[in-house]
């Protein structure tokens, strides 16, 4: 993916101090801060605790802003679709309590989380382009944060860096990493049936209930399944 797509991404995110119409769905992308030295004690160039613990925090998420449609996670990025633009800060808050205990809970190094991850969100002001920055993050830079973060790598495209690898490393990429370390994590919400007791005749009922489901999804280009999932308040429409 060409570097200046990266850098389109990057400008759409950094303007953040504009407010968008409380109707509009937007986007809050919520990134770690200070990671590098955070993550000194855990497994690189990814660590399926800090996963763990980033998509139970996506999904918390989801259930504590009603107003969000889709959570998508991938190294120590959060991405968060829906009417909640005006909530920044509290969302930036809500990671950092809820990753903190997912990670310690998923089993954390001694004494790494002595210094408790902090985050920060922005929210881009250019909604036309939350599937653009979906597909950016799962088909480019999660490809080259799950290889390595050195310098060398910088401005390279996803392609080339799987590439490099491949010919320095006699690794593939494909084969050698776990699916959420390829794509990312998408978390939305389902409706699932179940049964219950109705509180006034005591009888047996039949629910719709609703939970969280995450899946490791490839965001490789736009078609209208994908440009639907976004907006979407479920994996699939609800009964």
């Amino acid at each position: 993916m060409s570097t200046s797509l990266e850098v389109r991404m990057e400008s759409y995110e950094a303007a953040s101090d504009q407010r968008l119409p409380d109707d509009q769905p937007a986007l809050i992308r919520i990134g770690g801060h200070g990671f590098s030295k955070f993550t000194r004690g855990f497994n690189k160039p990814f660590d399926a605790r800090i996963h763990a613990a980033m998509v139970q925090t996506a999904a918390g998420l989801l259930t504590y802003f009603p107003g969000a449609s889709l959570a998508y996670t991938q190294s120590d990025e959060l991405t968060l679709v829906g009417r909640i633009c005006k909530l920044t800060s509290l969302a930036a808050g809500y990671a950092y309590v809820r990753f903190n205990y997912h990670l310690a809970e998923a089993g954390a190094p001694a004494g790494q989380l002595e210094g408790l991850a902090h985050f920060d969100a922005r929210c881009p002001t250019q909604r036309r382009h939350r599937t653009t920055s979906l597909i950016w993050r799962a088909k480019g830079d999660c490809r080259r944060n799950s290889i390595a973060a050195a310098k060398e790598l910088h401005g390279m495209s996803a392609v080339a860096v799987v590439e490099k690898v491949r010919a320095e490393k006699g690794v593939d990429f494909w084969t050698a990493t776990p699916s959420w370390a390829q794509y990312g994590t998408t978390v939305k919400r389902e409706k699932y049936g179940g049964t219950g007791i109705d509180g006034m005749t005591g009888e047996q009922v039949e629910t719709i209930r609703t939970r969280t489901r995450s899946e490791d999804m490839a965001w490789w280009g736009f078609n209208e399944c994908d440009l639907e999932l976004v907006t979407e308040r479920y994996w699939d429409s609800p009964p």
